[in-house]
């Protein structure tokens, strides 16, 4: 065991980081990156976050998420249990804190806790090959990482890692606990943190979350738990790569193979898989042995339930069939919140919804190649309105940045609410009578997301904009129709930006042209947005997102809606609360006294 306290350790790697640079062997700008990574105020960790590919796909969102750091702004690591709806809504005291990296889980208690995880199903039980929010939640229970976040500090502390330093500026000596083994018996040792990283990073095992780890150049075996760990340059923000990254038993992999992984998610974490009933549920049993006894989780059994429909959903909540769901609609609030059985508890987050547009033709040729016709569209739609009358609330999004993104421009103005404009820009495009155009549609975890989605539609068509839908249900099959090219004109999407704080989280990703992702070519946004993930100046950084933003807004590649404020259910008889990083982490849940 480490004889520093977490934030000793904090403090340690930085005096390295003083020391190289007075020995000349960094430059100012990366002493300048470390000092923020040091300062690890929720205000300061955003700003370091843009380095890496950071995917983070929901199968219910049908949005995007590969790999990156759960990073929290002020304010947002509180939840709020909802009383009433709409306008008279008040936010109610937090319930007992969350246990985190710092302060456990908690006693054993026993029984089972029942969670609506998703509509669609994972594709894989394989951490390290899908890019779904719910993967990331799902083997965030059954699997452990090197690092972990703690939301009261916004630090990352040690975890399967016993310590970790930069004892050279591109090197880091990382200790690992010993004593810890796999829910199959194998131990978790140096070899297995050398093999579980080369694997990722290697091009031919196609990983979705290689992005994220870019920066690892190898991993040296110094003794059976101690890694030394190279990268490319100068790496201050190493140590936020390492809470979502996690460990696979090598020597099982090595004999199984890829095959035997995706079916079977062997970790160290305080669940270990007891069934896996694909499209049913994934049934979770507390691991005895789990090396730390202070986070035992209060729940013997963990039940992930895949429930088609969001109606459906909510009928299992209110008939107490189900513990926990991660979706009620903005209309039935009060009737959960008058049910007796369970609350609404909303929490604004960092994932932002659109709907994407054509605009390179990718699916083939479409009118929304013009820009002008892309314009109309966004003062086709009343988003205030939607915000209103169909969201727990919302924060608008007006060139796709949440204003939690570090990089916001707030000076830039959102398309206004204007019919005649889009008739008059449709005309100006050659289109006086209007166009019609497909609508792809998948599962959604936004409140509302079909009403949002036909309010658009009718707001759409009375401009001339004639947008016919087609729905798929599952998530799986939506993501990939999109993900190779085949979206059509419009497409459903939101994202995460794998809960990294950054406008480089989201727009690489949605709009830079070697995204896969991407449905938009720009070579003048392009240069910006490699200018701006490789800059370590938070003040040139935010200058260019700026500079991005505003293009972003006259080129209109979406329509631009708003990040989401979610609401889930949570049973009267469990203690839980959610997070503004959606790490949904139910082994935090216990019974209510």
């Amino acid at each position: 065991m480490s004889s520093l306290s977490p934030r000793e350790l904090h403090d340690r790697i930085y005096d390295n980081w003083e020391r190289f640079y007075q020995e000349g062997r960094i430059d100012r700008r990366t002493l300048m990156k470390a000092a923020m990574v040091w300062a690890a105020g929720a205000t300061a960790v955003p700003l370091l976050a843009a380095c890496g590919d950071d995917d983070d796909d929901d199968d219910d969102d049908t949005g995007g998420d590969s790999s990156g750091s759960a990073t929290n702004t002020p304010g947002d690591d509180e939840s709020t249990t909802t009383e009433g709806s709409g306008d008279d809504a008040t936010e109610a005291e937090d319930s007992e804190p969350e246990p985190t990296a710092a302060d456990g889980g908690g006693a054993a208690e026993g029984g089972t806790l029942t969670v609506i995880l998703s509509e669609s199903d994972l594709p894989t039980m394989d951490p390290h090959m899908h890019n779904l929010r719910t993967g990331i939640i799902t083997f965030y229970h059954t699997h452990d990482n090197l690092g972990l976040r703690n939301k009261d500090t916004n630090l990352i502390e040690p975890w399967l890692a016993e310590s970790w330093e930069n004892i050279e500026p591109t090197v880091w000596e990382m200790k690992l606990r010993e004593g810890v083994t796999f829910h199959n018996g194998d131990p978790f040792t140096a070899e297995t943190v050398k093999w579980n990283w080369e694997r990722i990073i290697n091009p031919e095992q196609a990983s979705p979350q290689i992005g994220n780890h870019v920066a690892i150049a190898g991993v040296e075996v110094i003794d059976e738990y101690t890694v030394h760990v190279t990268t490319t340059e100068p790496y201050p923000i190493f140590t936020e790569r390492l809470q979502n990254f996690q460990m696979i038993p090598e020597m099982l992999a090595q004999a199984e193979g890829d095959a035997y992984l995706a079916e079977n998610p062997v970790g160290t974490g305080p669940y270990m898989l007891e069934e896996w009933k694909k499209g049913q549920e994934i049934v979770l049993t507390r691991n005895p042995n789990y090396w730390n006894s202070d986070v035992q989780a209060p729940y013997e059994t963990l039940v992930l339930r895949i429930v088609p429909g969001l109606p459906t959903q909510l009928a299992e909540l209110l008939a107490g069939n189900v513990d926990i769901i991660r979706v009620v609609p903005f209309d039935q609030m009060e009737t959960v919140e008058n049910s007796g059985i369970a609350m609404p508890v909303t929490q604004a987050i960092l994932r932002v919804g659109f709907v994407r547009l054509d605009a390179m033709g990718r699916s083939g040729p479409s009118p929304f190649e013009d820009a002008r016709v892309r314009n109309a569209a966004n003062h086709a739609v009343d988003i205030e309105g939607y915000i209103a009358a169909l969201q727990p609330g919302g924060d608008r999004a007006p060139a796709l940045l949440n204003p939690k993104h570090f990089g916001f421009d707030p000076s830039v103005e959102p398309h206004e609410y204007d019919p005649d404009l889009a008739k008059q820009l449709l005309e100006e495009a050659g289109y006086p009578d209007g166009i019609d155009v497909t609508w792809l549609r998948g599962p959604s975890s936004m409140p509302n997301q079909d009403q949002v989605d036909q309010a658009m539609q009718r707001d759409l068509e009375a401009v001339g904009i004639r947008a016919e839908f087609e729905t798929l249900s599952d998530g799986n099959v939506f993501t990939t129709r999109h993900n190779e090219g085949n979206g059509g004109d419009m497409m459903n999407y939101n994202w995460g930006s794998y809960s990294v704080f950054d406008a480089d989280g989201i727009y690489w990703d949605m709009l830079h042209s070697d995204s896969i992702f991407t449905y938009y070519n720009n070579t003048e946004l392009d240069a910006l947005l490699d200018q701006g993930r490789g800059s370590l100046d938070a003040d040139e950084r935010m200058q260019i997102y700026a500079d991005a933003q505003r293009i972003v807004r006259e080129e209109a590649p979406m329509i631009f809606m708003w990040g989401f404020h979610s609401v889930w259910g949570v049973s009267n008889d469990v203690e839980w609360s959610p997070r503004p990083d959606e790490i949904d982490m139910y082994f935090t849940a216990r019974p209510k006294a």
